[in-house]
């Protein structure tokens, strides 16, 4: 059949449209796109073809409707609109139908959308690990608390868990056995925090996989039966196995994609049902930068660490909680030392341990400036250590927060990192075999290693701009040359933060403040009181409820 032509034309618009059997005619003007069928064709007769067009729609109303707007200038078609968009216009004026709105709990035919539950009980889990990296300063610390105000770390991570449906809604961090390896406190940051827990997974079988609650047993040799028509022990021929996928979800890029982005999660790892990223931990390693000044001692400062090795009561070098009711303020650390060369212009203290008290690092730096600016001798940190001579901590600052990170967790087999949805073995793989994997394995490195490194580069930029600031002052308001500030001594805290005080007065010499056993009793009386008036409180309103 041939094309067929049909022509429309208006006093402001010439419009054509080719088609064959069912011709569909294209009005374009200022307000909107209409679509029109406006002829069918029909008939071949004999060896001439004839058509006859059958008109579907009058188009003579509308191009009655659509003339008056011909001679209208561009203004008093935009108050044409304007007075139909407005609330209350007569019906005269509103001759154009609005466009119907997107609404995300409808369908286009008006029906409203049912969201089905998310039915966690049928989904299989697995045993992993999670390699965390987060900045300090914006949260409350790592661990969740009571009080929904406070923005935590792990806080910000249940809402992701619980969005990617990884783990059941509502049923928080038990529902999943959650366990971190070290807990760190307000404005603390994390670059190797490894946590592990229970999650969704879309494989059947691995290391720490288990069924799930709905799953039927699997009968012995299913696959063979199934494959061979076998009946069952009930009569009924199993089911042929659902084809199993070849990678796990890549649950680092789950949780990136609606973690904040202060929050990364950096890796996964498969482990087996008994490890718990706490109590399997055999060493936790800290890192404490601060700007080296000529006011401070290195060598005086490395001297004074030396001393922190081995396993000392570190009861001195922590911030004492009664309701956590610890006696044994024991802890070994393995290595304690200052690198000039990782950071730029900074030193970078170093600490590792088996485990730390609270604040016991932040504790541990204050005592080590005081040692390296020359306001205490470097046998400070082994008075200190001497609990008994000196069995409670003298009053004295520690280090702010800012800069402690916690570097690292390490394990007696190292974890098997990866951020795709690989789930075989990878480190112990040959340099070849894990070529062959690391499109897998690997898969999403490229796009967060990206994003990192932008992050980094903003961040540059605006400390150069900061110190936009400390440039202008120096430059028109420089210091002289050995100005002296008598009668004032100052000593850093990390940080930044620097101390002033008109007189100095040691350590040792300061006031003490309570035992532990102190501490933990005092603590355990005050609960005892607490419940006691609890207890009274609830037996007089029963009483009052009986009389009445």
């Amino acid at each position: 059949m041939m094309d067929c032509i049909y022509s429309l034309h208006f006093k402001f618009q010439s419009i054509t449209t080719i088609g064959e059997s069912a011709h569909t005619l294209t009005l374009v003007h200022d307000f909107r796109l209409l679509r029109i069928t406006l002829f069918s064709c029909r008939g071949v007769l004999g060896s001439k073809r004839r058509y006859s067009a059958v008109p579907v729609l009058n188009l003579a109303p509308i191009a009655t409707a659509m003339s008056r707007y011909a001679d209208l200038s561009r203004d008093e078609l935009i108050a044409r609109l304007e007075a139909v968009d407005t609330p209350g216009a007569s019906s005269s004026q509103q001759t154009l139908p609005s466009r119907r709105r997107y609404d995300p709990n409808t369908h286009r035919n008006g029906r409203p959308r049912i969201e089905k539950p998310f039915d966690f009980t049928v989904q299989p889990t697995r045993h992993i690990a999670l390699l965390l990296t987060y900045h300090g300063w914006p949260y409350s610390g790592l661990a969740i608390q009571s009080d929904p105000n406070l923005t935590t770390v792990e806080g910000e991570l249940l809402k992701a868990l619980e969005k990617t449906h990884l783990i059941e809604h509502g049923k928080g961090f038990e529902g999943c056995s959650y366990s971190r390896c070290g807990r760190t406190d307000r404005g603390v940051s994390g670059e190797g925090q490894v946590v592990d827990l229970y999650v969704r997974s879309c494989r059947k079988g691995g290391k720490g996989w288990r069924a799930s609650e709905k799953e039927e047993v699997v009968v012995e040799n299913q696959d063979v039966e199934a494959a061979e028509g076998v009946e069952g022990p009930d009569g009924k021929k199993p089911t042929k196995p659902k084809k199993e996928p070849e990678t796990e979800f890549s649950y680092p890029r789950l949780l990136n994609g609606v973690l904040p982005p202060s929050i990364r999660v950096v890796a996964w790892s498969p482990v087996d049902e008994d490890f718990n990223s706490r109590f399997s931990c055999t060493y936790r390693h800290y890192k404490y930068p601060f700007h080296l000044d000529s006011s401070l001692d290195l060598s005086k400062m490395r001297e004074a660490a030396e001393s922190l090795v081995g396993e000392h009561d570190f009861r001195n070098f922590c911030k004492l909680d009664g309701s956590k009711q610890i006696e044994n303020h024991s802890r070994r650390v393995v290595k304690a030392y200052f690198d000039e060369e990782e950071a730029e212009g900074m030193v970078v203290f170093n600490l590792i341990g088996t485990a730390f008290l609270w604040h016991q690092v932040r504790h541990v730096i204050a005592a080590l400036f005081l040692v390296g600016r020359g306001l205490e001798d470097v046998a400070l940190i082994k008075q200190l250590l001497d609990t008994e001579k000196n069995p409670s901590k003298p009053t004295y600052n520690m280090g702010d927060p800012l800069p402690l990170t916690l570097q690292e967790c390490g394990y007696p087999e190292p974890l098997d990192w990866r951020i795709g949805g690989y789930d075989g073995p990878f480190a112990s793989l040959s340099s070849e075999e894990q070529k062959s994997v690391w499109p897998k394995a690997m898969a999403g490195r490229d796009k967060l290693e990206r994003e990192l490194v932008a992050m980094k580069q903003h961040s540059e930029f605006r400390t150069w701009q900061i110190g936009g600031a400390l440039r202008t002052l120096q430059k028109i308001m420089p210091e002289p040359e050995g100005e002296d500030r008598k009668g004032v001594v100052s000593y850093p805290v990390g940080g930044g933060e620097v101390i002033l005080t008109g007189k100095y007065k040691k350590v040792m010499d300061r006031q003490r403040g309570e035992t532990p056993e102190v501490v933990n009793r005092k603590w355990k009386e005050a609960k005892e009181r607490r419940v006691g008036a609890a207890a009274a409180a609830g037996v007089e309103s029963a009483g009052v409820k009986d009389e009445e």
